[in-house]
C-alpha cells in the first residue's frame, strides 16, 4: 500500500487515548460536516433548477412544436415553397401545423388590449396536447363553418372574458396590407367577431400574449391565403430532435431556418441556466468557509505531528512524500464529506419527488403543488469534482508547510 496514503488514513481515523477524539480531529470532522452540508445543498439546488426547467419545458411543449420552420428573410413563407408532400412521407413525423402570427387589437365587453393572434390549421389541436392546459370552457377552434377563439388566461383576465357568457363576442382587428386612409383609420383593419370558447394556461409569457384562431378564418379576414408565418413539426417519441432537424434542413434547403424547442424560447432557457450557474457559484463560495476550516485543521495537524515528520524524514521519507500525507488527509475530508452530501442530497430530492415535502404557495391556478426536482448524474459528478478540487486546494498550504519542515532538517 502507498505509505503516505496509509499514514493519512491513520491520522483521519485516529482515536485519542481514553476513547475520545483530539481537538484537531474534531475540527477535521466539523470541516467534513461542512463539506457534506455544502455538497447536499449544491445537489439539491441544482436539482430544483433542473426540475423547474423540465417542468417549463413540458408546459411549453404542449404549446410549441418540436421543430419550427421559419423564413430566413422576411416575415412570411409562401406555402407553395414548402414541399409538404415530401414532409408528410417522413416516418418520424407525428404531425405538422401551418401557423400564421400577427399582432391584433382585441375588444371585448367595452375593454381592449393588444395580443398576438396565432392562427393554426385543423391539425394543431390534434398534435398539441392542450387538454391539460385548458382552464375554462371548451377546447374547440372550428365547428362546421363557425370559428371560435382560445384565449390565454392573461389576455382573458385583462378583458374579463367568460366562456360561459354567450352575449359578448371577441372583436378582432387585424392590420390590412397596403396604403392606409388617414381619414378612415378603422379601414386599415380587417374586423371580425368570434366567440371566445375557452381559456388556456401554459406559462405567463404565453398566457399574456396569445390568442388561438382557425387559420382559414384569418385567411378569410386578411384575404391572403398564400402565406404563413411558419410551419410547426411534431416528432414521434424517441426521435432525436437534432437528427430530425438535419433531415428537414436537407429536404428544405437554405431558404429556411429550423429552430428546435429550446431555440424557440431561447431567452427564457438562457435565463434559467444563468440563474442555475449563479446559484452554483454562490454555494461554492459558501463552501469555501468549510474549506478554510480544513486548511486550519490540517495546519494544526502539521504542527502537532512535527515529531512524526522528523521520524519519517530519518526513515527516508522525502519532502514530497511527507507533503503527500497532508494532501491525502485533505482529500479524505473532502471526498468523504462530498459523498455523504451527495447521498443526503439525493435522499432529500427523492423524498421531495415522492412526498412533496416542501410545497409551493398555490393560488389556485398553479398546476403543481410542490417544488419540482430532477437529479442529473452530471450534476452529482460536478458536485463531486467541486469537492475534490477544494480538497486539493485546501491541502496546498499544509503540504507546503510539511515539506518545509523536512527541508529545514
Amino acid at each position: 500500500m502507498n505509505l503516505p496514503f496509509k499514514i493519512a488514513s491513520r491520522y483521519f481515523f485516529s482515536p485519542k487515548k481514553r476513547g475520545g477524539f483530539n481537538a484537531i480531529s474534531l475540527i477535521s470532522y466539523i470541516s467534513l460536516l461542512g463539506y457534506a452540508v455544502g455538497a447536499a445543498a449544491l445537489l439539491i439546488v441544482l436539482s430544483v433548477f433542473n426540475g423547474f426547467e423540465g417542468l417549463f419545458t413540458k408546459m411549453y411543449s404542449n404549446f410549441d412544436a418540436d421543430l419550427q420552420v421559419l423564413p430566413k428573410t422576411g416575415k412570411s413563407i409562401l406555402i407553395s415553397d414548402i414541399p409538404i408532400n415530401k414532409i408528410k412521407e417522413l416516418s418520424w413525423l407525428k404531425g405538422y401545423t401551418a401557423v400564421w402570427e400577427e399582432n391584433a387589437l382585441l375588444r371585448y365587453n367595452g375593454k381592449q388590449t393588444i395580443a398576438t393572434i396565432k392562427a393554426v390549421d385543423q391539425n394543431y389541436l390534434t398534435t398539441n396536447p392542450l387538454d391539460s392546459n385548458l382552464l375554462r370552457g371548451s377546447l374547440l377552434l372550428q365547428q362546421g363553418d363557425t370559428s371560435f377563439a382560445l384565449v390565454g388566461q392573461g389576455i382573458g383576465y385583462q378583458l374579463g372574458i367568460d366562456p360561459d357568457d354567450q352575449f359578448h363576442y371577441l372583436g378582432i382587428y387585424l392590420p390590412k396590407k397596403g396604403e392606409i386612409d388617414m381619414l378612415n383609420p378603422e379601414g386599415a383593419f380587417a374586423h371580425g367577431m368570434v366567440f371566445p370558447v375557452g381559456v388556456f394556461g401554459v406559462q405567463e409569457e404565453v398566457d399574456n400574449k396569445y390568442v388561438l384562431l382557425p387559420l382559414n378564418y384569418v385567411f378569410a379576414q386578411t384575404g391572403d391565403s398564400l402565406h404563413i408565418s411558419h410551419l410547426e413539426l411534431r416528432l414521434n417519441s424517441g426521435k432525436n430532435m437534432e437528427q430530425a432537424r438535419g433531415e428537414i434542413n436537407d429536404l428544405l434547403g437554405n431558404k429556411f431556418e429550423i429552430k428546435n424547442r429550446f431555440e424557440q424560447r431561447e431567452g427564457f432557457f438562457k435565463v434559467m441556466r444563468s440563474e442555475k450557474s449563479i446559484s452554483y457559484f454562490i454555494l461554492v463560495f459558501i463552501l469555501l468557509i468549510a474549506a478554510f476550516n480544513t486548511i486550519g485543521s490540517l495546519y494544526m495537524l502539521v504542527i502537532e505531528k512535527r515529531k512524526d515528520i522528523a521520524v519519517f524524514s530519518s526513515l527516508g521519507f522525502t519532502a514530497n512524500q511527507t507533503g503527500l500525507i497532508y494532501i491525502y488527509q485533505s482529500l479524505f475530508i473532502a471526498i468523504t464529506g462530498g459523498l455523504l452530501g451527495i447521498m443526503l442530497g439525493y435522499f432529500v430530492c427523492w423524498g421531495q419527488q415522492e412526498y412533496g415535502w416542501i410545497a409551493l404557495q398555490n393560488n389556485g391556478g398553479s398546476m403543481i403543488s410542490a417544488y419540482p426536482v430532477m437529479v442529473k448524474i452530471k450534476d452529482a459528478f460536478t458536485v463531486f469534482l467541486t469537492l475534490f478540487g477544494m480538497g486539493v486546494f485546501t491541502s496546498l498550504y499544509p503540504a507546503w508547510k510539511a515539506r518545509k519542515f523536512v527541508l529545514e532538517k
